[in-house]
């Protein structure tokens, strides 16, 4: 690299206006209910501290957003101005590693900064804790940050260079579904599709999970603890299913979001909340939005929704649930339909009261949400000859990232798979959803998961949930 391409990437002066999306993430965040990331990784043996820290310093100077603050004019958009640069904190516990608990400052979008980062050490090991603002950052552009901290950290350069000029000229595209007018007339076809969708989304009644709440909701008051419960899936059970999914011809995405509605169902169901008659429980799914030009931006956040909707009648046959899910994302991906939800927070920016007349409603838009990372880190430098990470003497001995949960949603769910191991890990809201309650849906997702261990190969007669006119 360049000295010009090493040097320090900031905004500009006059800073870059947020996308709707954005500024959707910026009002919906509220001290109770923070619009913030969280992510832990736990190695053993004992932290290279100075190498790290240094190695922190150099590489969150390349994210314009996570050294950036939001200044929230008059009117018109937010914009990301240039903010303070984040530190790392050295942190020494005596108690033996707890992996499902951190406990971070609050992050205040308005003056900075937008990521918090520490160094655990405890008994038999040591820690990094992540906390980002969504806004700034999403779970994939978490996780390559990461991979270019480890990377500095033991001397290599990440697998791809980028220039300053480059990068900043990404982030003024950013949250454009197409880059001219032309392009986006073309997409206008094939966008009436969601239309139907749309009517889905308002009319039908979401069933929500919780409401047997037995913890205060946090005021905001002293460092923000989010609840999170972990658990991990038998390589072996998910091999099978990833074989089964080959064969019949879907993708481990559509086994993975079929087993989880049909767990959450189960789970919906159990607590008293009927799942017939217009009673739907509707799983958010994260989707990328990423360009092939996005690989330039630090701590990326292209990111939408898609929203599966089921009642339980539909649960009852896994390989037609599966079927239908994946003929439901495969009309959702042909369509460009990931892009509705970013038109539709454009449109309502633009009505009276903006976007702060549907951020703050607290019923249920969603009854949980389910992101899939993938596989993490399994191209890096830094993976020995066995498939372990190492940072030095240091190897990772598991990792969990879990999403933001708001209210109405209490149970949010992130999936990777690294070194062969499949991580579920969830982030309750703790005053409306007992951590038991939860850790039993990830019970339940483990078992439905077997039940596709054995799916058959007819794949016809399956329509989704939204049709194409």
């Amino acid at each position: 690299m360049t000295a010009s391409d090493t040097a320090e990437l900031r905004l500009p002066a006059g800073g870059l206006a947020t996308t709707a999306f954005e500024e959707h993430m910026l009002k919906d965040d509220r001290p109770s209910h923070p619009m913030v990331i969280v992510a832990r990784f736990e190695f053993s043996g004992r932290p290279p501290v100075d190498a790290l820290t240094t190695a922190f310093d150099a590489v969150v100077r390349q994210e314009p957003l996570l050294t950036a603050r939001v200044d929230q004019p008059a009117w018109g958009r937010p914009r990301w101005m240039p903010g303070p640069i984040p530190s790392l904190h050295h942190v020494s516990c005596s108690q033996p590693r707890g992996l499902q608990t951190v406990s971070v400052p609050r992050l205040d979008p308005q003056s900075g900064p937008l990521m918090h980062a520490e160094i655990v050490e405890h008994e038999g090991g040591w820690s990094i804790v992540l906390a980002v603002h969504h806004a700034a950052c999403d779970g994939l552009g978490l996780v390559a940050f990461m991979e270019r901290w480890l990377l500095a950290t033991v001397g290599l350069e990440g697998r791809r260079r980028r220039a300053s000029h480059e990068v900043l000229a990404c982030l003024r595209a950013r949250g454009r579904i197409a880059t001219t007018w032309n392009e986006f007339l073309r997409m206008l076809p094939d966008l009436r599709v969601g239309i139907a969708g749309i009517r889905q989304f308002v009319s039908r009644r979401v069933v929500g999970l919780g409401g047997q709440a037995v913890a205060a909701p946090d005021n905001g008051d002293g460092p923000w603890r989010p609840t999170i419960v972990v658990t991990e899936v038998d390589p072996a059970i998910y091999s099978v299913v990833e074989a089964r999914a080959r064969a019949v011809a879907v993708m481990v995405n559509d086994v993975l979001a079929a087993a989880f509605l049909a767990a959450v169902v189960d789970a919906a169901q159990e607590a008293g909340h009927p799942a017939t008659g217009n009673e739907w429980v509707r799983l958010s799914v994260p989707v990328s939005l990423r360009t092939k030009s996005d690989h330039l931006l630090p701590a990326a956040n292209r990111v939408s929704m898609v929203f599966l909707d089921r009642q339980r009648d539909h649960c009852n046959d896994p390989l037609k649930l599966v079927t239908g899910v994946h003929a439901e994302m495969e009309l959702i991906r042909s369509h460009g339909l990931g892009h509705i939800m970013p038109l539709s927070l454009e449109l309502g920016r633009l009505m009276p009261g903006g976007l702060a007349r549907t951020a703050k409603r607290p019923q249920a838009q969603a009854t949980a949400v389910l992101s899939n990372l993938g596989r993490c880190f399994h191209r890096s430098p830094l993976l020995d000859s066995s498939g372990t990470l190492r940072v030095g003497e240091s190897a990772l001995e598991g990792w969990w990232v879990v999403p933001p949960v708001r209210p109405g949603t209490a149970f949010a769910v992130a999936t990777h798979e690294t070194g062969g191991r499949r991580t579920v890990a969830a982030h309750v809201d703790a005053a409306a959803l007992e951590p038991a309650a939860a850790s039993r849906i990830l019970a339940r997702f483990a078992d439905r998961l077997r039940d596709f261990m054995s799916l058959g190969v007819e794949t016809a007669g399956i329509t989704p949930e939204v049709t194409a006119p």
